[in-house]
């Protein structure tokens, strides 16, 4: 670096160059005070930016095409010293430690760790003209300042600095360094740059020096001695000429001492090149209009490249080009005077992009030309039009004139668009013929000649091309002049001109019928012509006049006549509308009244109106047609009186919700039987009605006529004004239809010559009957068909009997009296009996057999044909009218139901030998000492039934034994606690003391006894060393029981023998004693004279004090005895007190047990009611279900479960009575002997005083035993009173809910609801019913779970089970409310193909079309009487369902009374057997699991809440599936008009014999207005809403599929819970009791 620091001007040169390109500050103030980084100053106004300067090579990719280390190469360092050992080391790609790789040359330098890059060796061939040649790769274009080499080697003799501006540009030269720069690179040495060639690559020999020979420096700067450095915003060349986006360093040479001429291989290896540092200092080119750049992964060639964040409305990787919108003004770098912004173009916002045009920059300041003009717009900033094109103002688009050129003067039309027309030519385009005119041609158009009344709008138009008039619909004729055949009455009001004849569809010929007037019928029931009524008339005068008002579903609501407004008036109590409903007047036959008006005036309140597709309701015939209020051009409801007019015809512009055809609505018409308006819109809304008049006519020579009345001209058979009458001697083919009905002629085989016209029947004559007179009389015989007065003859038959005449000429019989069979009847059928013709005898009529029922019905020969004796019974019976059992069998062979006869059973060892059974009663003959009905058990005391010959006595052990009973097969007797053997006469093992009260268990200790046997006292033998009645105690000197008794060592026999000698002097002194007392002896000692004295006046102080205690002092000694007498009396009589409390407190547990043994039988009963639920319950909900009837399900069920509960509750009342009862006399008992107690205590002395405290103890404790048996037998009164309550209720309710059912006509309803349901139903339907019993079977599987959860569970736990189950019954709800969306789901998508093969049906031939329509007027009958049933279905079982439901959540909630009735009584059990504290210890347990069970409750309770809001999300999506459904039905009903009109259009064509052009044109119309109704249907628009509701309703199931999953969870966590709870109640043992 000494080098180039030294040289004059360089540092100048260099501070300036940085400058310009924004390297450093000191240029500030050259180019203005802010910094490169703000591409707007202060006042917003843009100025030039550039990025940040920076080491552009810092981290670039490098690559060079020579770099030692693949393979290993050994290197020496270069001393400049020959003959010096050099230091070589290894260039070795493989080791990180010895590489030397091209990405060295751009990492962060640290002189203090050096890298490099390095090439291989002189010794590999490095050497010119071999070069090396080092690529950086920018990324981008930058503006080079400087570039730096930093040589790890010597500096090269000759190498170079190239540089392109593009990827894949030209190499063009920076610089050259070389010490032969002539003969290297063709160069003078150190030329001189001119303003000629300012990029100019010079060559220099500044750096080519072989020294230093490390660490040389290389520096090139791009703009030092360039003459316009100093004007560098000015220099394109310049400009150009520090662009770079790659920069390659080429060496050529290697410096060299001139050793390697020798070749010597260290020297050779000592030549290389290598550099530590590449720099290249500069900015990211952005031309003055960034002040960043940034790394962009989306300019391709699959890494991220960088580009600039353009400012001043540039784009492009350098910003060098203006935004499409923005080449007002030409591009151009950014300098320190001029930012050179890119302004705006001005298209109007008609444009989205403009070039920029010099040649109008020059004439208009303004450069930017329009690119793309939309809207037909044209211009440099399309201000204008194109040419024949227009707009009326400036801001609307322009449209295109469109002057048609056969009738305009010329092609471009005015600002407004209208174009010069020629004469008779008009519209705005002169593409047509004014109204009257025709024949657009060159000349114009020719006018035409019209009836008005038949033409269009009665405009009097023809055809603007042929001149043909366009008539009205039912016109026709050249001039509109008459109506089609079908029709009559061509008037200039119709929109149709033509009325169509009804005829009651029997004739298409028909006129204008005289003598009609038009007239009105209104509220009033008057009818008069028009006329008369003027417009004020109001129709609600006189009150309601019959009046009425309905919802929706038909149910009455009430409606009022307002005096005040003489109208009548509807009020809302709910969103659901009221309609008005007409009275008879306006019903019946109106066909008078068809392409006539129905009027009438409204006003609602509030005018927050809802509109429906049901506002206005006519039906009749099994037609139901309905309106929108708004229809017909009516207004929309509001609160003034408003007047509304539907005109009574099938004009589908009209707004009728149903396409019908002429013949339909009359047929609708002519029995009208309902007219609903409605009067409500919102909720709880108001409406009123008035003037309400529907225009007929009637028979009168009044004016105006009723021109619409017609009058037929009928074929054969038919008569009257409308071919409604049949002609004498015809019938109607249908009856059904009525006057609808064709007709025929009658058909009565020549026996009447009339028949019925409705039914066809004929009067018969000559002995014949039959609708047509087609077959004999009964009783009668011949061929009626015949024709002749005598085809029928009298049968030759007994009683009359009708006959027939066989192919053989034979006359038989063919309905013989019932019993007889046979040719001529004379022999009796099967099951009957008799001789008729006598061939046995006397002829006896045929009877029917009698044999008491006990025979098959539908076997042959049951009884003798004549005899009558019964042959075949059954049931076990005989006798000739099998009126008696078989033996063996007993009962009434002649009752019902059957089988009558029953088996005797009789048991084998128990009855005689041969003996059979009494036929009536059913006993066997029993052997002795047997009894029952079958003998099949011993008398009480006696067994071993199955000796055959009677049964023993049980020889029972009175002493031993509880009864005098035994087991009937063992003998075995019922023994005594202890007592063993078959008559319990001995102790059983290891037990002694038989008594009355059994034995006694010897309880002998097995660690100290020889045997578990005791003697007659209870003493065990004991092992050596063991003492004690049981054997559980060591003797003196021996310890250890557990282990024997283990003998003390022999130091303790001294211990022993001192205390044997002490025993001894005891033994002796007590003797002492005794013979003194006995035999006393004089001894003379003072010193016991002393002591004997002292004695006695401590005995005469006793006295005193007793006889002071006893109230006197002249008590003596035998008072003193009779006082103690009477002490141990009263002493007696505590410990008589004591054992009658005892005997009390063993009542009182007898008692207890006695409450146990209710307890069982409460639970007993609780499983009977369970069982019963199981079977009968669930039999009466399935005939609940069948019957599909309202009505409570189980009530009289439910009655007897909730009176057995108050039965069971009453007995649970009278058990707690007699326990507290007895408690009551114990503790009475035990307070009377305390007082006893007390009162011999309070008389007596010191000598009681001793005994006072024990007696007390024991009576406070016995005391506090019975007032504790008290507390607990008030409990269980209390529990059981709140059970007796409880099952109270349980009963009112069962009493309240239960309806008055009659069973038998529930059957017969049941029945017939069935056979209805089995016989109307479809596939479909009985797929729905089966998911419904599904449904069912589901609920009742659930309530079994419930069940058996509830048998295996225990106490409180019952309580989480049932939980549980009720939680399963919601997961169940849950999953049908799913099941049901996904049933309306898939009718919806069945509703959605069925219509998206419309449009293809409508492309389809006449003969398909046909057959499609056939079949689809099949599926609608059928679908809606599907529909019908099924929601008669859905009704029945949905309400079954619901009163399934209530029998069983009150069945539920008796259940759970009785249980807690239970488990209070089992409390009571509990706490009379266990202490106090253990009582605590449990009620604290039993709050514990309250407290967890009312937890669980509680998160059960908020899961049934999320179900319930499941249940009405999943209705909720039902309603909007069948919403859709609905407005597929209406699709499907204008999509059916249409095909309507196409095959009328069809029928149309096949009419037509030659190639008529007018009518061609018409049926060319026609179609096109089909075309266009079909096209406004938007089939597609209602595929994609009914699709988009699917998806809706996919998503809502989805949703409630993982609702549900939570809710599994939840119900998971709580049995988790469950089975983590006790199975009992714990106490922890106290210290006592161990």
């Amino acid at each position: 670096m000494a080098g180039w620091r030294g040289r004059p001007g360089f540092r100048t040169v260099l501070n300036f160059v940085a400058c310009v390109l924004g390297v450093v500050s000191p240029c500030l103030g050259a180019v203005g005070r802010h910094t490169m980084g703000e591409c707007v100053d202060r006042q917003g106004r843009a100025q030039r930016c550039m990025p940040e300067f920076e080491n552009a090579a810092f981290n670039k990719l490098v690559v060079a095409t020579n770099t030692c280390g693949d393979p290993p190469i050994e290197y020496c360092l270069q001393t400049g010293v020959t003959g010096v050992t050099k230091s070589c080391h290894m260039c070795d790609s493989s080791n990180p430690r010895l590489t030397h790789p091209p990405r060295y040359l751009t990492d962060f330098n640290n002189d203090d760790n050096t890298t490099w890059w390095q090439s291989e060796t002189m010794l590999q061939g490095v050497q010119y003209p071999n070069e090396v040649n080092i690529t950086l790769s920018l990324g981008k274009s930058f503006d080079i300042t400087y570039v730096r080499l930093k040589f790890h080697t010597s500096r090269p003799e000759s190498f170079a600095i190239y540089k392109r501006t593009t990827e894949d540009g030209e190499w063009i030269p920076y610089q050259y360094y070389s010490g032969s720069c002539r003969s290297t690179f063709q160069k003078i040495n150190r030329g001189v740059i001119t303003n000629r060639d300012e990029t100019e690559a010079i060559c220099t020999d500044e750096f080519s020096d072989i020294s230093p020979l490390t660490g040389g420096n290389v520096a090139f700067s791009t703009l030092e001695g360039r003459p316009s450095a100093y004007n560098f915003d000015n220099s394109l060349t310049l400009q150009d000429f520090v662009t770079a986006t790659d920069i390659r360093v080429t060496l050529n040479r290697i410096n060299s001492f001139g050793d390697e001429v020798f070749r010597d291989p260290k020297v050779l290896k000592s030549y290389y090149y290598a550099i530590s540092d590449f720099a290249v200092g500069g900015r990211c080119k952005c031309n003055g209009h960034a002040a960043s750049c940034e790394a962009n992964v989306n300019t391709g060639g699959g890494g991220a490249r960088l580009i600039c964040v353009c400012e001043h409305n540039t784009a492009g990787v350098d910003c060098d080009r203006c935004l499409p919108m923005f080449n007002d003004r030409p591009w151009g770098r950014a300098t320190a005077s001029d930012s050179h912004e890119c302004q705006a173009c001005n298209c109007n916002n008609l444009a989205d992009s403009c070039e920029f045009d010099s040649d109008l920059y020059r004439r208009t300041g303004h450069g930017g030309r329009c690119i793309g003009c939309r809207q037909n717009t044209a211009g440099p900033n399309c201000e204008r039009c194109l040419e024949y094109y227009y707009r009326a103002q400036q801001s609307d688009p322009c449209q295109p004139c469109n002057c048609n050129p056969l009738g305009s003067i010329q092609q471009q039309c005015d600002p407004l668009g209208r174009c010069q027309c020629k004469p008779g030519v008009g519209g705005d385009k002169c593409d047509r013929c004014q109204d009257g005119h025709f024949g657009l041609s060159e000349a114009g158009c020719r006018q035409c000649s019209c009836d008005s009344a038949g033409t269009v709008n009665n405009a009097g138009a023809c055809d603007q091309v042929t001149g043909q008039c366009q008539c009205k619909q039912n016109v026709e004729g050249p001039r509109c002049d008459r109506c089609k055949p079908g029709y009559f009455n061509l008037d200039s009001t119709n929109p149709s001109g033509c009325i169509s004849c009804f005829c009651y569809g029997h004739s298409a010929k028909c006129a204008v019928a005289s003598g009609y007037a038009a007239s009105v019928i209104s509220t009033p029931f008057t009818t008069a012509p028009r006329y008369q009524y003027g417009p004020r008339f109001s129709t609600f005068t006189h009150g309601q006049r019959g009046w009425t008002g309905e919802d929706r579903f038909g149910n009455e609501r009430e409606i009022r006549w307002t005096q005040v407004g003489e109208n009548l008036g509807a009020t809302a109590d709910s969103q659901e509308p009221i309609y008005f409903v007409a009275p008879a007047e306006y019903l019946g036959n109106q066909r008078l009244s068809y392409g006539q008006t129905l009027t009438f005036k409204l006003r609602v309140d509030p005018e927050d109106v809802r509109l429906s597709a049901e506002d206005i309701v006519l039906e009749g015939n099994g037609i139901r047609l309905s309106a929108a209020m708004t229809a017909q051009q009516n207004p929309m409801p509001r609160r003034v009186n408003q007047e509304y007019s539907f005109r009574l015809h099938e004009d589908p512009s009209l707004g009728w919700n149903q396409r019908l055809t002429s013949f339909d609505f009359n047929r609708l018409l002519s029995n009208l039987t309902s007219v609903k308006i409605r009067g409500t819109y919102t909720d709880r809304g108001r409406g009123f009605l008035d003037d309400v008049r529907l225009n007929t006519a009637v028979r009168s020579g009044a004016q105006p006529a009723a021109s619409w009345v017609e009058v037929c001209e009928c074929p054969e058979g038919l008569t009257g004004q409308f071919c409604e009458q049949v002609v004498p001697g015809y019938k109607q083919e249908n009856p059904q239809l009525g006057p609808f009905s064709p007709v025929e002629q009658c058909f009565c085989n020549g026996h009447s010559a009339s028949c019925d016209t409705v039914t066809g029947e004929c009067s018969c004559q000559h002995n014949t009957e039959g609708i047509y007179c087609e077959r004999c009389l009964k009783g009668y015989y011949g061929d009626a068909t015949q024709g002749t007065p005598n085809d029928c003859q009298p049968c030759p038959c007994p009683n009359q009997a009708p006959c027939d005449l066989a192919p053989n000429g034979e006359v038989v019989c063919t309905s013989c009296t019932e019993g007889y069979i046979g040719d001529r009847c004379e022999r009796c059928m099967d099951g009957y009996y008799g001789d008729p013709i006598g061939q046995y005898g006397q002829p006896r009529p045929c009877q029917r057999c009698i044999c008491s029922g006990n025979i098959d019905e539908n076997a042959v020969g049951n009884c003798n044909s004549i005899t009558g004796e019964c042959l075949k019974c059954v049931y076990f019976t005989t006798g000739t009218a099998c009126e008696r059992c078989l033996p063996g069998y007993y009962g009434d062979a002649t009752s019902f139901p059957k089988p009558p006869c029953k088996p005797c059973n009789c048991y084998q060892f128990g009855t005689q030998a041969g003996g059979e059974c009494d036929q009536n009663t059913g006993q066997c003959p029993c052997l002795s000492n047997v009894v029952g009905l079958q003998c099949d058990r011993c008398v009480d005391g006696y067994w071993n039934i199955n000796s055959g010959s009677g049964c023993e006595v049980c020889d029972c052990d009175t002493t031993g034994s509880l009864d005098t009973s035994c087991e009937l097969n063992s003998g075995q007797c019922q023994c005594k606690p202890g007592v063993g053997g078959r008559r319990c006469e001995k102790c059983l093992a290891n037990h002694y003391g038989f008594s009355n009260s059994g034995c006694t268990a010897c309880d002998c200790d097995p660690r100290g006894s020889l045997s578990l046997q005791c003697d007659e006292f209870g003493s065990c033998p004991c092992r050596e060393g063991v003492v004690g009645d049981k054997c559980d105690a060591c003797k003196e000197n021996y310890y250890d029981v557990a282990r024997g008794c283990i003998e003390c060592p022999a130091c303790y026999g001294l211990v022993q023998d001192k205390v044997d000698d002490h025993r001894e002097k005891l033994r002796q002194l007590r003797d002492l004693i005794n013979n003194v007392g006995v035999n006393p002896d004089l001894i003379n000692d003072q010193k016991f004279e002393e002591r004997l004295k002292q004695v006695e006046e401590l005995a005469k102080d006793l006295l005193n004090e007793a006889r002071k205690a006893a109230g006197g002092a002249g008590i003596n000694a035998d008072s003193l005895r009779e006082a103690l007498d009477a002490l141990r009396d009263k002493v007696n009589e505590i410990e008589k007190a004591k054992n009658n409390a005892q005997a009390t407190t063993n009542d009182a547990k007898v008692k207890v047990q006695d409450a146990d043994e209710t307890i069982r039988r409460i639970q007993d009963k609780l499983r009977e009611a369970n069982n019963y639920l199981d079977n009968e319950g669930k039999q009466a909900l399935d005939e609940a279900e069948q019957a599909a009837a309202n009505f409570g399900q189980g009530s009289r069920e439910m009655q007897e479960l909730a009176e057995q509960a108050k039965a069971l509750a009453n007995d649970q009342t009278e058990d707690a009575q007699a326990i507290e009862d007895t408690a009551n006399q114990a503790l009475q008992t035990s307070k009377d002997a305390l007082k006893a107690v007390r009162d011999a205590l309070a008389g007596q002395g010191d000598i009681a005083n001793k005994r006072i405290p024990d007696l007390e103890r024991k009576l406070q404790d016995a005391e506090e035993q019975l007032d504790k048996v008290n507390r607990e037998a008030a409990d269980a009164l209390a529990n059981a009173e709140a059970s007796a309550d409880r099952a109270t209720k349980i009963l009112a309710n069962a009493q309240a809910r239960q309806p008055n059912i009659d069973v038998d006509d529930l059957k017969r309803q049941t029945a017939a609801i069935k056979d209805e349901a089995e016989n109307s139903l479809l596939p479909d339907l009985a797929k729905l019913e089966a998911d419904n019993r599904q449904t069912v079977n589901d609920i009742n599987d659930n309530y079994d779970a419930a069940e058996q959860l509830l048998k295996d569970a225990q106490d409180k736990q019952d309580v989480i089970d049932q939980l549980l189950a009720r939680a399963d019954a919601a997961n169940d709800k849950a999953e049908q409310a799913e099941e049901k969306g996904r049933e309306t789901l898939g009718e919806a998508q069945k509703t959605l193909e069925y219509l998206s093969n419309f449009e293809a049906k409508v492309q389809e031939s006449k003969a398909k079309a046909d057959e499609a329509l056939g079949k689809e007027a099949e599926i609608r009958r059928i679908i809606d009487e599907a529909v019908s049933t099924t929601d008669q279905a859905e009704a029945a079982l949905g309400s079954a369902d619901s009163d399934a439901r209530t029998a069983k959540k009150t069945a539920e909630q008796a259940k759970q009374i009785a249980e807690g009735a239970a488990a209070d009584a089992k409390q009571v059990k509990e706490d009379a057997a266990t202490i106090y504290d253990q009582a605590t210890a449990v009620n604290n347990n039993a709050d514990e699991l309250k407290g967890d069970v009312d937890s669980a409750e509680n998160t059960f309770n908020q899961k049934k809440r999320q179900a319930d809001d499941d249940e009405t999300r999943v209705n909720a999506a039902m309603d909007a599936a069948n919403d859709a459904q609905r407005k597929a039905d209406v699709a499907m009903a204008k999509v059916q008009g249409t095909l309507d009109r196409v095959n009328k259009i069809l029928e149309q064509l096949d009419q037509i014999d030659p190639p008529d052009a007018g009518k061609l044109t018409e049926l060319q119309k026609e179609y096109d207005d089909l075309k266009a109704e079909l096209d406004a249907l938007r089939i597609n628009q209602l595929m994609l809403n009914i699709q988009r509701l699917m998806t809706e309703q996919e998503n809502t199931v989805t949703n409630f599929e993982a609702e549900l999953d939570t809710l599994k969870k939840e119900v998971a966590n709580l049995e988790d819970i469950s089975r983590s709870l006790p199975d009992g109640c714990f106490k922890q043992e106290g210290l006592e009791d161990t």
